[in-house]
């Protein structure tokens, strides 16, 4: 039998080195994007393609503006940080001198006559010639002057009116080769730092946060105000806040752990042991995944090692048993509660790779295989390393174990009060569905938030100044061709006016602003040429022009009917905030983004989806509601297969324990019960990240009411849930302490969970127990 045991701890060995050999060389990709878990037929290749860009954008670059009462103090300050940014050249590029924005209108002089301002455009369009003709009057005659004129070539101002326009448009203007914020009250400039790795990456942090400390600090004891937006001070304080708790929480439930195990086993052996099968669980877990996946994601990793954790009540019952009997002893006497334990879990778990859900799936895949690696890893390994587990107290429980067994056989039994027994599952069963009635689902994204309030006004100041939007919502206009999605954009943009109009939206930018399709720029010159008929005769008479000059003025109408070509358009400093738009995409076609400025209302909000939901040319897009939205989803997915997996579970092991089914099943439906109404009391609603943590509530809770009937009262038994359920408590319930929201959320369920589970379970033993 032993060599037996040695045979298949060899096969299984190989197994996982191969597993591990054949996911090592596939080399699958690590996803982050929570957009990766979507549904594939909710994400349009275009979006997708697009919301990957924009998120690009903003986490690679660190938008800083400094801000001064006067303009000197801020334009003496932005030099004075640059020279400070150098230190990290190899690390980040700095933007801070631009070419001069008069040298890049200049450029737009000669297709004055194709580009218009859009005031000027509308009056032509129904002919309201006399509009433009008073305006040149007024402007002509206004002791400001009327900007860069000429009476021969732009009589009626239309290059002058249409550069104010744009003016007016830009939050960022360039003013002596330095970038003006123009959106704020006092002087501020802005500095772009583009980092040459990711956000997340730690070294970049490290060298990066620090020179931002110090020049912030620095500038503020002058009375200059440096603001800073972009992922890398999110991510860097993210880090920062998750170092803080690995060397408080991580470590101190890792110590209380070890503690505990050796002042019960007085040896450092059954702890790895006890952690051997998990760690082996997450390995095959992870390797499977990557070999069944093309990627793997980082919330697949986390929350799948969470649910594979389960498989510590194996070993721990297994290393327990082993004190008084041989490992082959053990495995007879533990195999049936192991695989219905097993059978149960998988249950639970795996029946997620049923719903639609990419994510879901994944973390299905990871925890059934996990826990049948960790399963083998107990049959197969432990035998072979507790045969010699303390020798001479064979025979001899634990002095744990007895003394927990008297705290236990102090407990009053249900069976002695059946009608208590009876009321208390009736109760159960109305509160459980009641409960997920009255509570409220918490599905916003921003629950996920670690960021402290003073880095988010940060952050969101710099955005406004630069004229995002704070809803993080767009528009995604597309076109078979480049020229096809300047008009699409030129046409929706009518919609947006009248939003603009009605003060339901501040405003919005969008390429096609400074760059209008061909078939706009010709129209706008016929619209001009009208206008030269209509009323230059009488202009001309009004200013005092001669006949020949005004014969002048039609030439140059006719010599200079050029229009902006996206090659020209493309040269220009301008269209750097629009890179890649005039490039197609994946997908062949052309798109272009149309940012929204501004608070959106909810009646907005509905207009826009409206309006793009009837143009198949139009996406509205917001990150953040996708993502809530994917979450909700995922949180209904998750609570109706707990509800059947409860079901499912419920009938399998009623063929087992027939009516003492109870004793089984009470104990963790009541603490799931109890666990979430805690957190619906403490947070005013529950999350997925709560029903996720009630899986696992769930997987410990069964195995304990399974082990505790299959062991009859085994003298162990009881010392094995016990420390099972502590471990578990330290190892997840002290999440309920992090500031991390998905971490705290899980461990505010973990917590009273367990605790409720271990102290039900003695109360559904029966009285009539036969000890081993």
């Amino acid at each position: 039998m032993k060599m037996n045991f040695k045979l298949g701890a060899l096969i299984w060995a190989i197994i996982i080195l191969v597993i591990c050999i054949f996911a090592a060389l596939k080399q699958t990709a690590v996803d982050t994007s929570i957009m990766a878990l979507l549904p594939k037929y909710d994400q349009k290749p275009l979006v997708n393609e697009l919301q990957e860009q924009q998120t690009a954008e903003y986490a690679n670059h660190v938008f800083i503006m400094v801000s001064a009462d006067n303009k000197q103090s801020a334009r003496s300050a932005v030099n004075t940080i640059s020279s400070e940014l150098d230190v990290l050249v190899g690390i980040a590029d700095l933007t801070q001198f631009v070419d001069s924005s008069s040298t890049q209108m200049d450029a737009l002089y000669p297709f004055r006559f194709a580009l218009l301002s859009d005031s000027v455009t509308k009056k032509l369009q129904i002919k309201d010639y006399e509009g433009p003709f008073q305006s040149a009057l007024n402007a002509l005659f206004s002791p400001i002057g009327a900007g860069k004129a000429d009476l021969i070539k732009d009589p009626f101002f239309l290059y002058s009116d249409m550069l104010l326009e744009q003016k007016i448009n830009i939050q960022v203007k360039i003013e002596d080769t330095l970038l003006r914020l123009t959106n704020v009250e006092k002087p501020s400039y802005l500095l772009v730092l583009e980092l040459h790795k990711n956000p997340f990456d730690l070294p970049t942090q490290d060298h990066v946060m620090p020179v931002l400390k110090k020049i912030q600090q620095h500038m503020g004891e002058q009375g200059i105000r440096v603001s800073y937006s972009g992922l890398l001070l999110h991510a860097a304080k993210g880090a920062e806040q998750a170092k803080f708790e690995i060397s408080t929480i991580g470590l101190g439930s890792l110590l209380g752990i070890v503690l505990i195990i050796l002042l019960v086993f007085r040896r450092i052996v059954p702890l790895f042991q006890v952690l051997l099968p998990v760690m082996v669980g997450c390995l095959v877990a992870v390797a499977v995944t990557c070999l069944w996946f093309e990627r793997i994601h980082l919330i697949t990793i986390a929350f799948g090692a969470g649910l594979v954790g389960v498989a510590v009540d194996y070993s721990m019952h297994f290393v327990c048993e082993s004190y008084l009997y041989t490992g082959v002893a053990v495995v007879r006497k533990l195999f049936s509660g192991l695989l219905l334990g097993l059978i149960s879990s998988v249950l639970a778990y795996g029946g997620l790779a049923l719903t639609p859900f990419p994510g879901l799936q994944q973390i299905a895949v990871f925890s059934a295989t996990g826990l049948i690696a960790a399963w083998l890893t107990v049959l197969l390994f432990l035998p072979l390393m507790t045969t010699k587990n303390a020798p001479k107290n064979k025979q001899r429980p634990l002095p744990a174990a007895l003394i927990l067994n008297r705290g236990k056989d102090a407990f009053p039994t249900l069976d002695k009060h059946p009608k208590i027994a009876s009321v208390l599952v009736i109760t159960v069963g109305f509160i459980s569905v009641g409960l997920f009635f009255w509570a409220t689902p918490q599905d916003s994204v921003r629950l996920l938030q670690t960021s402290p309030p003073a880095l988010l006004q940060e952050d969101q100041k710099v955005q406004q100044a630069l004229g995002n939007s704070v809803n993080s919502a767009f528009l995604i206009v597309s076109g078979s061709s480049r020229e096809a999605m300047l008009e699409n954009e030129e046409l929706f943009r009518q919609q947006l006016d009248s939003l603009v109009q009605n003060d339901r939206l501040a405003g919005y930018q969008a390429i096609s602003q400074s760059l209008p399709s061909l078939q706009c720029q010709r129209q706008n010159i016929a619209l001009v040429t009208q206008l030269y008929q209509a009323k230059l005769d009488a202009y001309a008479h009004a200013i005092g022009l001669s006949d020949s000059q005004k014969t002048l003025a039609y030439q140059s109408l006719q010599e200079n009917q050029q229009t902006l070509s996206p090659e020209t358009w493309s040269a220009l400093a301008m269209s750097a905030q629009w890179q890649g738009a005039l490039e197609p995409r994946s997908t062949g076609e052309y798109a272009s983004v149309i940012r929204l400025q501004g608070h959106l209302s909810e009646a907005t909000i509905r207009q826009l989806q409206a309006d793009a939901a009837a143009d198949n040319n139009i996406n509205y897009v917001d990150q953040v509601a996708d993502i809530s939205a994917t979450l909700a989803q995922y949180r209904t997915k998750v609570a109706e297969w707990l509800f059947i997996a409860y079901g499912i579970i419920t009938v399998l092991l009623f063929f087992r324990y027939r009516l003492d089914i109870w004793r089984v099943m009470l104990p963790p439906i009541t603490g799931s019960i109890i666990a979430l109404s805690c957190a619906v009391l403490i947070n005013g609603g529950y999350n997925i990240f709560n029903l996720v943590a009630l899986m696992l509530v769930f997987g410990i809770g069964l195995d304990m009411g399974i082990f505790l009937q299959e062991s009859r009262g085994g003298v162990h038994t009881w010392l094995a849930v016990s420390l099972s359920t502590l471990t578990s408590l330290l190892a997840f319930g002290l999440l309920a302490l992090s500031q991390t929201p998905v971490l705290y959320h899980f461990g505010i369920i973990v917590l009273p969970g367990l605790l409720v589970i271990w102290l039900l379970s003695p109360l559904m033993q029966t009285s009539q127990l036969e000890t081993r």
